[in-house]
């Protein structure tokens, strides 16, 4: 794969033709839908397929991944143009093999509300590691309220994404509640059956792991909200589920804010197995998935 910078008097005719690949196939994996006007500076994706194959009739994908080797998940992401569907059609051309296919593992995780649009999920699912339902809110009670998530999970099973459950302070009125956060790390009777109710809803909903989202903590709760997280780990991490959590990005540890202060770099990375940093906080529409090795 490589990325082409376009350049003035470019057209993509004639970077297809420069590359030896198929206009068809520039015009796909960038998902233009436009594909004559090009911008100078626009970043185009180039993949070079190495093995095709021509569908035929009586074909289906489930024939064609079986004969070739490989899952219905690496057929959706070798050829986007099937949109996560498993509908095929006599003569169109499916790529089974890329030059350069990827050598590391990338995890990705991708945060949905019950309401996304399916066509758009189904089309994004075979490229997600992890696939997050947004979000199940907290009451003050220790208790949990409710997320019509059933569907999501069902979907990201079938076409291989692990769905993870998402634990926040999100308020009905859609802001992050400090006060809530607050009762639940320092009332320590009301955080138990907080845990409680997160351990028995990720059995009863098959989720594999949780992401826990506490935004806007109070300063002086950072390290109870770190001991909060080791607790949910040392309860869910024996039983084999991931324990994640979502930081604010900082630029140094005592960053000003509300926002950053009652996040704890060190001590929230010392309690969970992997952080997600909220880089959209810096205006960029992305997450970064890391592990966490050393966040002091």
């Amino acid at each position: 794969m490589e990325i082409y910078v376009v350049r003035a008097g470019d057209t993509l005719s004639r970077i297809a033709s420069s590359f030896d690949v198929p206009l068809s196939q520039l015009i796909q994996d960038n998902g233009l839908t436009d594909p004559y006007r090009l911008v100078v500076g626009q970043a185009l994706v180039v993949r070079f397929p190495t093995l095709t194959y021509t569908v035929q009739p009586g074909d289906t994908l489930f024939s064609i991944a079986r004969r070739s080797g490989l899952s219905l998940r690496q057929l959706w992401r070798n050829n986007p143009i099937l949109q996560g569907n498993i509908n095929v059609y006599s003569d169109q051309t499916l790529v089974l093999a890329y030059r350069q296919q990827g050598q590391r593992p990338l995890t990705v995780n991708g945060y949905a509300y019950p309401f996304i649009d399916k066509a758009l999920l189904r089309a994004t699912l075979p490229y997600l590691t992890w696939l997050t339902p947004f979000t199940y809110g907290i009451t003050p009670e220790g208790g949990l309220v409710d997320l019509d998530d059933r569907e999501l999970i069902a979907l990201s099973r079938a076409q291989g994404a692990a769905p993870m459950m998402h634990l926040s302070t999100l308020t009905e009125e859609g802001g992050f509640s400090n006060d809530l956060a607050h009762l639940v790390l320092t009332d320590l009777e009301i955080q138990a059956k907080l845990i409680d109710a997160v351990e028995k809803q990720l059995k009863l909903r098959g989720y594999e792991g949780l992401d826990v989202d506490f935004e806007f903590v109070f300063p002086q709760d950072a390290i109870p909200y770190a001991d909060f997280l080791k607790r949910l780990h040392d309860r869910l991490s024996p039983q084999g589920y991931l324990v994640t959590a979502a930081l604010a990005p900082k630029i140094s540890a005592d960053q000003p804010g509300l926002l950053y202060e009652g996040h704890n770099y060190s001590a929230v990375g010392a309690a969970v197995d992997r952080v997600l940093l909220m880089t959209y906080e810096w205006g960029l529409l992305a997450h970064i998935f890391i592990p966490c090795f050393n966040l002091g």
